[in-house]
């Protein structure tokens, strides 16, 4: 476990991730499996980028503006790929009635109706969440990383859905080594001690925590019921709903600030 070799492990989880340049990388399958453990620290570096264009564009602009274009530029350093990954999970279990048709639909580059509905009201109910936290700088580090863990700890609880797996024509992280989790949930716990001095109590978080814990139970469970295992759309769209509901279970243990 070299340095080199861990950090040539985190650019390629970067790569995977996002849409920032990481240059010439030693790539191979084995090295994007152990990638997922370094998805915390890079949903941490989303967030700390889009916190910094929400506190910039905060200092002459409105919230709710400044809230906006930090969205936006989450959605350019990623590729609105977990966006893209939630639209396509609403149109395959909404649109599909067996197993291998909602894989057919969720494969489809087209976005259907259930897929626009979802990704509208996720993108309307995450700035409408944003505007109501007391600083929602600290919330969009906090929860870019702990969605991330969320959803990729399912590859190491859940198996990946097996007809996917055959067709499937992108690489993807579909396992998981302990190793690999323990990394992911230590690098998370770090974050997390952050945060503890800066923005929520001990109780909060430990909230905060066991309402992720239960959401991820529940995906897991749905996910199995629809395609036996999950995809990498039902990653995207772990990602979404378990930061959505962050945001949401910060707004009921912080409250709303009665000035903006």
């Amino acid at each position: 476990m070299s340095l080199r070799n861990q950090w040539s492990i985190f650019l390629i989880a970067l790569g995977f991730l996002t849409r920032i340049p990481i240059g010439n990388v030693d790539f191979s399958p084995e090295k994007l499996n152990k990638a997922s453990r370094y998805f915390a620290l890079v949903g941490a570096l989303i967030g700390l980028l889009c916190a910094a264009v929400f506190l910039t564009a905060h200092l002459v602009l409105s919230q709710e503006i400044a809230i906006l274009l930090s969205m936006v530029v989450g959605f350019y350093l990623t590729g609105g790929f977990h966006e893209d990954g939630l639209a396509d999970v609403c149109d395959g279990f909404g649109g599909g009635y067996t197993k291998i048709r909602k894989l057919e639909i969720m494969k489809d580059s087209r976005v259907g109706t259930y897929g626009s509905l979802g990704l509208f009201s996720a993108l309307l109910l995450k700035f409408l969440l944003l505007n109501e936290l007391a600083d929602p700088a600290i919330a969009l580090i906090l929860m870019h990383t702990l969605s991330r863990t969320l959803a990729s700890s399912i590859i190491f609880s859940a198996h990946y859905a097996s007809a996917d797996l055959i067709s499937k024509t992108k690489p993807l992280a579909n396992s998981m080594s302990l190793t690999s989790l323990l990394i992911l949930l230590i690098s998370t716990a770090l974050i997390l001690a952050l945060s503890t001095f800066v923005y929520l109590t001990i109780s909060n978080l430990v909230i905060l925590i066991l309402i992720l814990v239960v959401l991820r139970s529940i995906l897991i469970k749905w996910f199995e019921h629809h395609l036996d295992g999950y995809t990498g759309d039902c990653l995207g769209f772990a990602q979404q709903t378990s930061e959505l509901l962050g945001y949401l279970t910060l707004i009921i243990l912080l409250g709303t600030p009665d000035v903006r």
